[in-house]
């Protein structure tokens, strides 16, 4: 078991952050001595947080309040919102390294190092092709390999690395951006992942989350539309094994929930609302919410399909393929494809798209 002295709080380090954000929040992380798994980092800082609210609360109500752990570079991070005090603050951290020690922990509770994602990347305007993917099995994701298989999509735009997870960026220049992308992904319900060249103009977003829902996004001011569909296509590929639904649709930066779909174009069927693509997730593995130039499709969903005669149709895995549309350029162009095609396309997937009934 540890003793008092093995969590050292660097209080000052913690007032600082919290002053230069101005005394409304401040992340603090919690890192271990030596070599510690981060899902019992995760699991007693957890109990920390917990223990360490209550304390706050039961001395002063809303006094301080922790919330929105995640993995940080070092350990784990927790935010301490607007603390009435420094007197507040320090019973908030005396308890929550209280709660460290009991489990036999050593180590720093400072303030995060935190960064702001790049100013440029915010103001993209233009309509990214974004790739929607549902990975088969959402307890874990795929994961096993799926933190990789990002990083290494990710990783083709070039520039800097940034994790970020529960409202938390890090810039990554330790070489592990993988295991740190995994271990947002595990202390977190999320966790998001940029790629970005300021030089170049180019940037890769991916955003997971722990329902095996997620998007990826592309930006290169001097790709072609085809370089872009490819890039969209890599994503996809790279989780067709593990995926049981994907498609790809141009949305906006930024693109966190399935719910963004319902601003891309085309415009969903009206009986389909956006928020069903996220709240209807058992649906996705055997009807599609609509057309797209797009989609991987399982044998489940291909049975319901009227007719591919006009589609290209590319076998990716035993059980899946990859059913795209030969003209990019009418479904990708800034007003979406032209009613008719929609319509054509509509009746081709036939009994494949989902019902009104089934997304009430």
């Amino acid at each position: 078991m540890g003793h008092r002295e093995d969590v050292r709080v660097e209080f000052h380090s913690i007032l600082r952050e919290l002053e230069a954000n101005g005394f409304d929040e401040a992340r603090v992380e919690f890192a271990p001595d030596g070599q510690v798994a981060v899902a019992v980092i995760a699991e007693v800082a957890h109990r920390g947080l917990v223990a360490a609210n209550e304390a706050a609360d039961k001395a002063a109500p809303d006094s301080a309040w922790g919330s929105f752990l995640t993995a940080s570079f070092a350990g784990v991070s927790v935010k301490i919102g607007s603390p009435w005090s420094d007197e507040a603050l320090l019973r908030w951290l005396d308890a929550f390294a209280g709660e460290l020690r009991a489990a036999g922990l050593s180590g720093a509770l400072r303030a995060t190092e935190t960064v702001r994602l790049p100013e440029w990347v915010g103001q993209l305007a233009d309509p990214m092709v974004t790739a929607y993917v549902a990975l088969a099995a959402p307890g874990d994701a795929g994961a096993a390999g799926w933190a990789e298989r990002t990083v290494r999509w990710a990783a083709g735009a070039g520039g800097d690395a940034y994790v970020s997870s529960g409202g938390m960026s890090q810039l990554d220049t330790t070489g592990d951006v993988v295991a740190h992308l995994a271990s947002a992904l595990l202390v977190a319900s999320s966790g998001s992942l940029l790629y970005a060249d300021a030089q170049a103009s180019r940037a890769a977003f991916a955003r997971l989350g722990r329902s095996g829902r997620a998007t990826y996004q592309f930006h290169d001011a001097s790709a072609s539309l085809e370089a872009r569909a490819d890039r969209a296509r890599a994503a996809i590929l790279a989780e067709a094994e593990h995926a049981h639904y994907a498609f790809v649709a141009p949305t906006r930066y930024p693109t966190y929930l399935w719910d963004a779909r319902g601003r891309a174009l085309p415009p969903l069927r009206p009986e389909v609302p956006a928020a069903a693509l996220r709240t209807k997730a058992d649906l996705w593995n055997r009807f599609v919410p609509d057309v797209h130039r797009m989609q991987l499709l399982t044998d489940e969903h291909l049975a319901k399909v009227a007719d591919l005669s006009r589609w290209t149709v590319t076998h990716v895995t035993p059980e899946r393929v990859l059913v795209e549309s030969p003209d990019l350029a009418e479904w990708l162009r800034p007003a979406g494809p032209a009613p008719s095609v929609l319509d054509r396309a509509r009746a081709d997937f036939g009994r494949a798209l989902v019902s009104a009934d089934d997304v009430r």
